[in-house]
C-alpha cells in the first residue's frame, strides 16, 4: 500500500491530465493513510500536484494537514495561495486566522489589486474567521438576501441604491455579478463591465467616488427582471 501511494502521489504532476486526475480520485478512495506521505511530498510538487494536494486535504478533513496548508499561503503560485485559504475556511481552522491576515499582508505589500480572486479569498474567509469587520450600512443590510447558494445578494431593482449606500459609507464597490433565478437553479448571468481598475496611489475619497462612478455606469446598461440578482465585492479603506 504504501509503495501505491508514492506512486500515486508521483503522478499528481503527470503532464496527462486524465492521468493527475485519476491519481487524485484514487488517493481520495484510500482515505486519510495518504495524509502523511502526501503532507511529506507536497514541498516537492508542482502547481498542479499542489492544487490536487489540496483537494485531497479537503476532502478528507484530516487535522493533521492544517500545517501544509497554512504553509502553502505563502507558496509562489497564487492560485494554490487562494486554494488554501479557500481549504483552511471549509476545514474551519479558526487558528489560521493570523496566518490568514499575514497572507493578507503579503498580497499588499506585493501590490496585488483587491479585486483579484487571491484577495477576494483571503478577505472573505478573514471575515468568516472574525478576523476582518465587513462594512454593510444599514440599507445595504436591510436589503440583502439569501438565494439557493448565495449568502448575500441583492435584488437588481435596489442595485444602485446599494452603490451609493456603501460609497457614502466610505466603501469602494471593486465589482458586481449578476445571477440569475428560475427553475433549473441560480446561475451566472454576463453584463457589460468597464473594466475599471483600482489605484492604490490615489486618495481615498477618490478612489471611492471612482469606483461608484464605474459601477453605477455598468448598472445602468442592466435590463431588470425581478429575477435577478447582484453579489457585491466592496473593501474598507483598511483593506488597501
Amino acid at each position: 500500500m504504501t509503495e501505491d501511494i508514492a506512486r500515486l502521489i508521483g503522478l499528481l504532476d503527470h503532464d496527462s491530465v486524465e492521468s493527475a486526475e485519476d491519481a487524485k480520485a484514487k488517493l481520495m478512495w484510500i482515505g486519510v493513510d495518504v495524509i502523511q506521505p502526501l503532507m511529506s511530498a507536497v514541498p516537492f510538487l508542482h502547481r498542479y500536484g499542489q492544487l490536487s494536494a489540496i483537494e485531497i486535504f479537503e476532502q478528507l478533513g484530516d487535522p493533521r494537514a492544517v500545517p501544509v496548508l497554512i504553509d502553502l499561503l505563502d507558496c509562489e503560485h497564487e492560485t494554490v495561495r487562494e486554494w488554501s485559504a479557500l481549504a483552511l475556511a471549509k476545514l474551519n481552522v479558526r487558528t489560521a486566522a493570523p496566518a490568514l491576515q499575514a497572507a493578507y499582508q503579503r498580497l499588499r505589500t506585493r501590490g496585488t489589486p483587491p479585486d483579484f480572486s487571491e484577495a477576494v479569498a483571503l478577505r472573505g474567509v478573514l471575515t468568516e474567521f472574525g478576523a476582518r469587520r465587513a462594512v454593510m450600512p444599514p440599507l445595504t443590510a436591510s436589503l440583502r438576501v439569501s438565494i439557493s447558494t448565495l449568502d448575500a445578494a441583492w435584488p437588481v431593482t435596489r442595485l444602485e441604491e446599494v452603490i451609493n449606500d456603501l460609497a457614502e459609507h466610505d466603501q469602494a464597490v471593486l465589482y458586481f455579478q449578476l445571477w440569475t433565478t428560475g427553475d433549473s437553479g441560480t446561475y451566472w448571468t454576463s453584463h457589460e463591465t468597464l473594466h475599471w481598475e483600482f489605484d492604490s496611489h490615489a486618495p481615498w475619497p477618490r478612489t471611492v467616488a471612482t469606483a461608484r462612478d464605474a459601477a453605477l455606469l455598468e448598472a445602468a446598461f442592466i435590463t431588470i427582471r425581478e429575477n435577478l440578482f447582484a453579489t457585491v465585492e466592496w473593501i474598507d479603506e483598511s483593506d488597501a
